[in-house]
């Protein structure tokens, strides 16, 4: 597949970081490019996922040109047979994301190592322990921001679904005008993605406006808790048996058996639960939670334990919404 003339980023931003800097993670080797936002590196246990992207699905086996080749064939429909009853856009394998990986691959593939940023302190690490970086890298005299860079070729959104960037929200905007107006990647309507990213980009904005929300009106607010923050997840302890107010993103609903949980992670150990037991069995439904499900949401009750996890039961549908 051919690859693009790549537009050098270099921006100021980048030039202010040094090694000192504690949100630098180090300088390393690039061991694996697991596909266009996922990386090995050699001496930092398991895969890193960049910050600020969010390419496409890839098949990884031997044979995924020959696979991405048969989904090609007949894309639109495959993708709506994903797709299948979900309200919300889906992630799938697709030949945009597949052309994600063999860019990578060419784009770094004269490039041996690279200094790994982190966001802030207290989300290093996602909840499959995967480490959440910024990759810079040096190119003909220049560092360039990975990042910025895969979306100003178009081959990821700004993805902003878990908060809009501290450190480079202007420049990933910038490049993703840049994209736009370019027709380049998953903006050229010729190439084989994802046909919904519009509405993706709408629901991701709404997220990162209410985190952005929740710092400037509750962050410095002792009896609210974000629970996607290790600082605030590590408070928890300290008020056990209190009523507090909770904020985050319900991620599995489990109504096989009572009682029911809904489970809100921080890391696949760490997760905080909503219970319902029998007597309240038509909760969920005037609550209308499959709504709340894609969004951050606030919950209010009184903190308790249960088998090592940190829980609060739900007993009426105001304790739970979203702002």
């Amino acid at each position: 597949m051919a690859v693009l003339n790549l537009f050098l980023y270099s921006g100021s931003a980048c030039s202010q970081v040094t090694e000192n800097d504690p949100l630098v993670l180090g300088t390393f080797k690039i061991t694996k490019v697991v596909d266009g936002d996922t990386f090995k590196f050699e001496n930092l246990d398991g895969s890193s996922r960049l910050l600020g992207i969010d390419t496409e699905e890839t098949f990884k086996t031997d044979d995924a040109a020959k696979k991405t080749e048969e989904i090609s064939a007949n894309w639109d429909e495959y993708y709506k047979f994903e797709k299948g009853d979900n309200k919300m856009p889906v992630k799938t394998n697709s030949p945009l994301g597949y052309e994600a990986m063999i860019w990578a691959q060419e784009y770094l593939k004269d490039v041996e190592n690279a200094r790994l940023e982190l966001e802030d302190e207290n989300r290093s690490l996602d909840i499959f322990g995967r480490h959440l970086v910024y990759m810079f890298i040096q190119k003909d005299g220049k560092e360039i921001n990975y990042n910025v860079e895969s979306v100003r070729q178009g081959y990821s959104p700004y993805f902003n679904k878990y908060g809009n960037s501290k450190k480079y929200h202007s420049e990933f905007l910038e490049a993703q005008n840049y994209a736009r107006e370019n027709k380049l990647g998953i903006w050229d309507p010729a190439k084989k993605h994802y046909p919904d990213y519009e509405e993706r980009i709408e629901w991701w904005n709404k997220r990162a406006e209410q985190l952005e929300a929740f710092e400037k009106k509750y962050a410095e607010n002792e009896i609210y808790f974000n629970l996607s923050d290790e600082s605030d997840f590590k408070r928890l302890s300290e008020n056990v048996g209190k009523e507090i107010i909770v904020f985050g993103n319900i991620s599995d609903i489990l109504t096989k058996k009572f009682p029911y949980l809904l489970r809100i992670p921080r890391t696949k150990e760490e997760t905080f639960e909503l219970v319902v037991f029998e007597d309240n069995a038509d909760l969920l439904t005037e609550m209308d939670i499959d709504s709340k499900k894609e969004y951050y949401t606030y919950i209010k009750g009184t903190l308790g334990v249960y088998k090592g996890k940190y829980q609060i039961e739900l007993k009426t549908p105001d304790q739970i919404w979203i702002e």
